[in-house]
């Protein structure tokens, strides 16, 4: 057996930043979510790293609170049982 074989890859610590950065958002917008049913947190796999390069600099979970019903093109796979406009809309 090669040492090679032996040795697990280095773990990529960007990409784990990156995820856990994403993580903290989505949960923080599914914590104020008044109805978290309609919500598909699989979205933020879509629109999380798009925030995360725009917004990594800042924290995650203030940004949510910023952030929080301005989903924009994102809200229907935030949304995906909703339809933009309807009163339960929360994308502006």
């Amino acid at each position: 057996m090669s040492t090679t074989e032996d040795m697990a890859p280095a773990p990529n610590h960007a990409l784990t930043e990156a995820l856990a950065w994403i993580s903290k958002f989505a949960h923080a917008w599914k914590a104020i979510e008044p109805a978290p049913r309609t919500l598909s947190i699989d979205g933020f796999i879509i629109w999380g790293p798009v925030l995360y390069e725009k917004h990594k600099g800042e924290d995650p979970v203030m940004l949510a609170q910023q952030l929080f019903g301005k989903s924009g093109a994102y809200f229907r796979y935030l949304y995906p049982g909703l339809k933009p406009g309807t009163s339960s809309d929360l994308a502006s």
